[in-house]
């Protein structure tokens, strides 16, 4: 059965002493829904990656098993999505080891690079959404589509060259389940508040196009080097992210074609039954079209994340931004104490 998964024998002789973690006290090099990740090198000398996750909390967490049992089976054969290897235990946690990738995180890339083109972000549109067009095909909604979701193989790698990670909070859909909502997880809010669709939040019910709201957000974080919402406060933000009411400035859009713009209104609808599934999202004229007039070279002028801690004034040209920083709040998991907030008082308590 699905809860004994990781009661059963490790998949490999591996265990926690045939790798180095490192000296005591190492930081992880990141932080995944269901546990944290750190570097790790083989008795052999490889450097992996690997997510230590606690037992107690993986129990309780049916969903992640079944994507761990199930989900990553189906799968496998696609090498833009980052997967474990195998597995080993201790007393109290479970390790998942991941292939090691050192490119950083996508908006790292860009705001360590600074130059960027309209034609870099339309190559990785193109990337992001076969992928999520992939694992939609194969039942699958990630729920937490963002630029710190996507990692470089390594610092060489193209500009296209994302691999998709973190399964955390994942959602695999049932037979029935293939619609525009799952009538299953519509009252669960998952996913990172700028990036989880109006639906989620609304408690309206969801399906594989709330992934394609998250890959429009990350489309205008790429075309602008800003982020599309104006609010500081959490509170705010649920709010701002239900409404969905997106606007382009024209100083950070400066040079940016029509086509794009329209692009990301179309993936940023809040209607979902108006928002293209990910596999029509890449039938749009701006991702066929032969050739993009290039967008302006852009320097970020530093890095978005530490913008949000400056003030600036509303009329200032560098308003859009100062806005809230590309990752305003961590995800969402169904059991966070915000998403039991939201299920128990109501949207209209959260829009007041």
């Amino acid at each position: 059965m699905l809860h004994n998964f990781f009661r059963q024998s490790p998949r490999s002789s591996h265990r926690k002493k045939d790798y180095d973690f490192g000296p005591a006290g190492s930081l992880p090099i990141g932080e995944g829904g269901s546990g944290q990740v750190m570097r790790a090198r083989s008795k052999d000398g490889r450097c992996v990656a690997v997510k230590v996750v606690r037992k107690e909390a993986v129990m309780e967490h049916s969903e992640y098993l079944k994507i761990l049992h199930d989900g990553f089976d189906r799968i496998h054969d696609n090498r833009n999505i980052c997967k474990y290897t195998f597995w080993f235990e201790s007393s109290h946690k479970y390790y998942l080891v991941f292939p090691l990738m050192t490119g950083g995180e996508l908006l790292e890339r860009l705001n360590t690079r600074g130059r960027f083109t309209e034609e870099a972000v339309k190559r990785i549109m193109l990337r992001i959404l076969d992928t999520l067009s992939f694992i939609h095909s194969h039942g699958i909604i990630h729920r937490d589509i963002k630029p710190d979701n996507f990692l470089y193989r390594s610092e060489d790698s193209a500009i296209d060259d994302v691999v998709l990670i973190d399964f955390g909070i994942s959602k695999i859909l049932d037979k029935n389940q293939e619609g525009t909502t799952d009538p299953k997880t519509q009252i669960e809010v998952a996913g990172t508040p700028g990036y989880a669709a109006p639906e989620v939040f609304l408690k309206t019910g969801y399906g594989k196009n709330q992934d394609v709201f998250g890959v429009g957000v990350i489309a205008y974080n790429l075309l602008s080097a800003s982020t599309p919402w104006r609010s500081r406060g959490y509170a705010d933000l649920i709010r701002e992210s239900m409404r969905a009411e997106v606007d382009f400035p024209p100083g950070p859009f400066r040079g940016v074609s029509e086509q794009a713009i329209l692009f990301v209104k179309y993936l940023m609808q809040p209607d979902p039954h108006a928002r293209p599934s990910s596999a029509q999202a890449l039938d749009h004229p701006w991702l066929t079209s032969r050739q993009t007039q290039p967008s302006a070279a852009r320097r970020i002028p530093t890095g978005i994340r530490e913008e949000a801690e400056e003030h600036h004034s509303p009329s200032s040209p560098e308003d859009v931004l100062g806005r809230t920083p590309v990752e305003p709040v961590s995800t969402l998991k169904p059991d966070h104490p915000v998403a039991r907030q939201i299920t128990a008082i109501g949207v209209e308590a959260i829009r007041e």
